[in-house]
């Protein structure tokens, strides 16, 4: 038995759902492994369809690995470990590249995924904690987690999984570290085109084969009523499609906000902030599209749940824009596992900017 063994051995008799898993290059990451569910486990009223996350290239799956521990950065390549430097100003194309270049299976975490950790959290009745204010969680004033030292850039960052067990996401030394705050993480396998939600069906996003960074054919929009995916026309106005309007009613004081509908009335090629809680479906989005969106943790799915004031930021009037999740070191309240972001494109990238690959056996 070698090393590799032995130390999986020891790390699955503490934590029975992770598991050290190598790359091409032999390299171990730290992953978690999350079973395969329908949507009525974790949502009331929810479908018996099962969880899109589940679903690769029109076959369903057992399970998807995810890091444990926000990415480091070793030879070019993302690596889940614990007490490391995680990746900073990263933008969407090299958080892939450095993802897929791990092999078959490697991808940077896609929005179904993410969607799929963040709606179990919810039902399990823990949204985790995490360094969204400059080292610490806003609401504690005692926990704090390991500074990132000697560098010029992101000196708010925290070594990965040094925090509390609040920061994890089902509150045990098993669970998957910082969804919340240290960085904004790039999820693939989404894209908003001048408003128009376009996605790669059901989680094909886990295929390096359908990059998202490419021009890929495989991206798809989503029928309002029917929830199906179709071919995009390409300009963000395919007929009948799942788009972002951005409207000023004045609801719950609010003043503007967000509606999910299939006409956008009203473009802005400005970044607009909407508390989650406040986007709404409008009578042209169907029940099926409704839950695909709940699925990719988008929109509430309960209005009486305490989402912590999580907000979404999006902008509806560029030609493409990528999304990243979780809020970073100076997120403050609007920072968390259900919090996401679609306002950038391409070749953007900023500090506080991460990601995370997972894995799935192909």
């Amino acid at each position: 038995m070698n090393n590799f063994d032995t130390n999986n051995i020891l790390l699955k008799t503490m934590c029975p759902n992770n598991e050290m898993i190598a790359d091409r290059l032999g390299n171990p990451s730290v992953m978690v492994y999350i079973p395969k569910y329908k949507m009525n486990q974790v949502v009331a009223g929810g479908s018996d369809k099962t969880h899109p996350a589940f679903i690769v290239n029109g076959a369903e799956i057992d399970g998807f690995y995810i890091s444990k521990y926000q990415n480091t950065d070793v030879g070019g390549l993302g690596y889940s470990l614990p007490a490391a430097v995680p990746c900073n100003c990263v933008g969407i194309v090299s958080s892939n590249e450095k993802c897929a270049a791990k092999g078959r299976g490697w991808h940077l975490t896609t929005v179904q995924e993410w969607g799929a950790i963040a709606l179990w959290c919810k039902k399990n009745g823990h949204l985790p904690y995490g360094n969204n204010e400059y080292g610490r969680d806003r609401r504690e004033s005692i926990f704090k987690a390991i500074p990132v030292t000697n560098v010029s850039d992101g000196k708010n960052r925290v070594l990965t999984g040094t925090g509390p067990l609040s920061w994890s996401h089902d509150n045990t030394q098993a669970g998957i570290w910082d969804l919340n705050g240290n960085l904004s993480e790039w999820v693939g396998g989404f894209r908003v085109v001048f408003g128009e939600i376009q996605v790669l069906p059901g989680n094909d996003g886990a295929d390096t084969n359908n990059s998202q960074e490419a021009d890929s054919s495989a991206w798809r929009a989503i029928d309002a009523a029917t929830g199906e995916y179709i071919l995009p026309d390409g300009n963000g106005t395919t007929e009948s499609s799942v788009k972002f309007d951005y409207i000023d009613d004045g609801l719950f004081g609010w003043g503007s906000r967000w509606v999910v509908s299939t006409e956008v009335k009203s473009r802005t090629d400005a970044i607009r902030r909407c508390d989650l809680s406040f986007i709404k479906c409008d009578d042209t989005i169907g029940a099926e599209a409704k839950e695909l969106l709940v699925a990719f943790g988008m929109i509430v799915d309960d209005p009486l749940f305490d989402y912590r004031e999580q907000y979404a930021y999006l902008n509806n009037g560029i030609p493409e824009s990528f999304m990243y999740r979780g809020g970073y070191w100076g997120s403050g309240a609007f920072a968390g596992v259900f919090c996401w972001s679609s306002s950038a494109g391409r070749g953007y990238e900023y500090e506080g900017n991460g990601f995370r690959a997972s894995y799935v056996p192909l």
